[in-house]
């Protein structure tokens, strides 16, 4: 399959710029405020800021280098390396449109030679399918035990806020079969790459052998679910992860004058991390800033949403910005990747992720 040329690329970046100014146009009409009132800064308790931005490297640190105890079983990769291209692949998740992104550390890792793009996806594909499973559960568990005033009738930029509830519940659902999926997958690997030989074979016998072979590979990215080894320290470091980011996304909110609990703080997570699986464009502008308006609608007033939450919403999003920029560019220039050639390569090497 060759690589994208150039129009291509022109081509998903103008689909991404039309989702993300979809968005944009929704926001505006629904009276959603993106850029805060210099009037509502005045309740920010700035210390917070720059302690919520320092959290974010505990936030990435532990989410890059769980990464190793998937890998293991196919792949000896230096733990700077991984730390380093998972700091590529977040920041390309944040910048590129549609969540191509999520292609690029499989691609990175094929370039060192010792693993398929293939097997390395199957370890992205488990991630995000216990990432998925793991914070559905925490969202669920705060909607069903956090107390919220009554929420028939209340709506957001017309939204039900009700929906969020029952979208929460749904994400469960979702992820559990997700996994399931993958279990089946790993444990009849050899029935899926016969099924996909005999069945891409009726079109053409090259295209079978190469498409099964993926999928043997794909079944080898997933070897390290069933071992407790592996699935303990990465199950351990995933709750680090998610815990350290609830909570300073709770001291953020409490900076900026809401009277959020760290309860809160791990419901607006979960909100944020179901609503950034739509489109969206580059920056994951749009679903990223009315995921969390709506998550805040849960619990405080519309007043105090569109005033103390519009800069709590605006702070975030800077703070993730730049950290994910500063992140992802220092290990591009530490690691020597040369991103023109991973973008040119990642949509022709390997088959569309799964993506939570």
């Amino acid at each position: 399959m060759p690589a994208p040329t150039h129009r291509q690329w022109q081509v998903r970046l103008l689909v991404s710029l039309l989702v993300a100014g979809a968005f944009l146009l929704f926001m505006r009409r629904g009276g959603v405020p993106l850029l805060p009132k210099r009037e509502y800064f005045e309740f920010v308790k700035w210390w917070t800021v720059p302690t919520y931005f320092a959290s974010l490297l505990i936030v990435h640190w532990f989410r890059a280098w769980r990464w190793n105890y998937l890998l293991r079983p196919v792949a000896k990769v230096p733990t700077s390396r991984i730390i380093a291209y998972a700091w590529v692949g977040f920041f390309a998740i944040m910048m590129l449109p549609l969540r191509m992104g999520e292609v690029v550390r499989p691609i990175l890792l094929r370039r060192e030679g010792n693993i398929s793009g293939s097997a390395a996806l199957g370890t992205i594909a488990a991630e995000r399918v216990l990432d998925g499973l793991f914070v559905a559960l925490l969202l669920a568990a705060t909607l069903r035990f956090v107390p919220r005033p009554p929420l028939e009738g209340v709506t957001f930029s017309g939204i039900p806020v009700q929906m969020v509830v029952h979208y929460g519940y749904l994400t469960v659902a979702v992820f559990s079969a997700a996994l399931f999926v993958l279990g089946f997958f790993l444990a009849a690997r050899r029935l899926a790459e016969r099924l996909t030989a005999a069945i891409v074979g009726l079109v053409s016998q090259r295209l079978a052998t190469r498409l099964s072979r993926m999928v043997g590979d794909l079944a080898d990215g997933l070897r390290s679910l069933p071992d407790p080894k592996l699935m303990g320290p990465f199950l351990l470091q995933t709750a680090i992860y998610w815990t350290v980011n609830a909570l300073g996304m709770w001291l953020l909110g409490y900076g900026c004058g809401l009277p959020m609990t760290p309860a809160q703080g791990f419901a607006v997570m979960g909100v944020l991390a179901m609503g950034i699986l739509l489109p969206a464009g580059p920056g994951l502008f749009g679903p990223f800033q009315y995921s969390i308006f709506l998550a805040l609608m849960l619990y405080f007033p519309e007043h105090d949403v569109r005033t103390k939450g519009s800069v709590y919403v605006f702070l975030m999003y800077a703070c993730q910005f730049v950290f994910t920029s500063i992140a992802g560019i220092g290990s591009l220039l530490w690691a020597h990747i040369d991103p023109r050639t991973a973008l040119d390569e990642a949509p022709a090497s390997v088959p569309p992720p799964v993506s939570p």
